[in-house]
């Protein structure tokens, strides 16, 4: 299935140039400099935790070895302002994982928004906040909430996610769409969804549940995530040269710079930033070194390469110094 988008803010499309999320995608490849020392990124996605509730049937979380952390708020506070004072605009509040584990999202935000961050966000499958958390969030002044709901009734749902918690996040979704009504700011809603066999029926299902109250559904069919899930097929919308070495800053949740968030055992992580500076990191010897491989195609041995190439080689941590937590491990892969 291709990849869809449903914009409710104005009217129903399935035309991804009527995708307030698809044209953000757009502008990320289409301002992308392949340079060594490329203009320091807009857009900054941060892991405030690589910890969740779900196991979802297309994700790799489930499979990793790497220790829970949450990240430290005194670090994010630091590597955020520096991000900002080289040229940063956009904070992702989250990873792989489900950032509402982190106790202090909401002081993440509102430290974000004090830097002067344009816009943070936050992608949730909304099942651990309550109410009241949520608001806290809202409140800290966060610019959009998207939630992950994978499975249009309650069944369908547990069947991908591995949890029973559908009605919840139907009910935080609704208490979402009623607090935003009260805030003198935009502040957008969306919904993502995986398409995998057994979800599929249940789409329209959901789509009519909210239809006209949220501000988009961004639906996706599962992919191998970069060549970590070989049961599912290959991203058939691969670049040659991927963008995001070279217009998006990633840091996990140890604080290291990662090249890329779809490295679930930080395989991909280059720098510790809580030994240097971001900019430091980001034009650095390692990094310059890796967007140079990029630019020649010479990436085998690394998680990029299986992403770009469609294959599932063994991957060498680009700096073991950071940590080597081997493959995944895919005897826990729950397959539907």
């Amino acid at each position: 299935m291709p990849d869809q988008s449903i914009n409710l803010d104005n009217e129903k499309s399935t035309d991804a140039t009527e995708s307030r999320l698809r044209n953000r995608d757009k502008t990320l490849i289409q301002s992308a400099v392949l340079s060594e020392t490329p203009s320091f990124p807009k857009s900054v996605l941060v892991e405030v935790a690589n910890i969740c509730n779900h196991a979802c049937t297309f994700c790799p979380y489930p499979l990793t070895t790497r220790r829970g952390k949450l990240i430290d708020p005194e670090f994010l506070k630091r590597a955020l302002k520096e991000a900002y004072d080289l040229g940063a605009r956009e904070a992702g509040l989250y990873g792989g994982a489900e950032p509402f584990t982190c106790k202090k999202l909401d002081l993440h935000v509102r430290n974000a928004k004090e830097v002067g961050y344009d816009y943070v966000y936050v992608s949730t499958n909304g099942s651990l906040p309550s109410k009241e958390r949520l608001k806290t969030v809202i409140d800290a002044g966060v610019d959009s909430l998207k939630f992950s709901v994978n499975g249009g009734n309650r069944e369908t749902y547990a069947l991908v996610h591995g949890q029973d918690h559908f009605d919840k996040v139907v009910e935080n979704i609704e208490f979402v769409l009623e607090h935003r009504k009260t805030l003198d700011r935009k502040m957008f809603v969306y919904i993502s969804f995986v398409q995998v066999p057994k979800n599929a029926d249940s789409l329209p299902e959901l789509i009519e549940r909210f239809e006209g109250r949220i501000d988009e559904f961004y639906i996706n069919p599962a992919v191998n995530v970069s060549g970590q899930m070989p049961n599912l097929p290959l991203d058939e919308n691969m670049p040659d040269t991927c963008v995001i070495p070279f217009n998006q800053l990633n840091i996990t949740a140890e604080g290291h710079l990662r090249v890329c968030c779809n490295d679930y055992q930080n395989s991909l992580a280059i720098e510790d930033l809580n030994k240097m500076s971001v900019g430091d990191a980001f034009y650095g010897d390692r990094f310059r070194d890796f967007r140079r491989r990029h630019m020649n195609d010479d990436l085998k041995g690394t998680l990029c390469h299986n992403c770009l190439k469609g294959c599932f080689e063994k991957v060498h941590p680009l700096n073991p110094e950071l940590g080597d937590w081997g493959p995944l491990n895919q005897s826990k892969l729950r397959i539907i």
